[in-house]
């Protein structure tokens, strides 16, 4: 297996790995953090879980068939048909998957993380009045 084979496998395994992960959130009514949340989100950030969980699951869901579908239909490709079209097939459905998957995931944020932004937005105007401090003191 090429370079090229091995990328497709992850492709598949991580579309598998998102299904995976949206189907176990649905069941077990808790978040997938590592693929769901941001790096400073938390669980309890979220207002409404049981509606984050439902939002976030049929997008997981697409984003990862489709990266699925792709890896394999890139697998196929290189291994039997070689074929550019179908190449670009792919392609484009890997940045299918990821417009859909990036969407949810800003859209997610913004519909069900109040409390999340309003601390980032708190964040960032004491961050501004720090720097604006900071250039008083430099100019005396």
């Amino acid at each position: 297996m090429g370079m090229g084979g091995i990328i497709d496998f992850l492709f598949v395994v991580s579309g598998a790995y998102m299904i995976g992960s949206a189907l176990l959130a649905k069941r077990q009514e808790s978040v997938a953090a590592n693929i769901m949340l941001g790096k400073n989100m938390e669980e309890k950030d979220i207002e409404d879980k049981a509606g984050f969980i439902e939002y976030m699951y049929k997008r997981l869901l697409s984003a990862g068939l489709l990266i699925m579908v792709s890896g394999l239909i890139h697998l196929a490709n290189d291994y039997y048909f070689h074929s550019t079209i179908l190449s670009w097939i792919g392609i484009l459905g890997i940045i299918g998957a990821l417009a859909v998957y990036i969407r949810a995931y800003r859209n997610g944020q913004r519909k069900y993380m109040k409390r999340w932004l309003e601390r980032q937005e708190k964040q960032q105007q004491l961050e501004e009045e720090i720097a604006k401090q900071m250039k008083q003191r430099r100019k005396k």
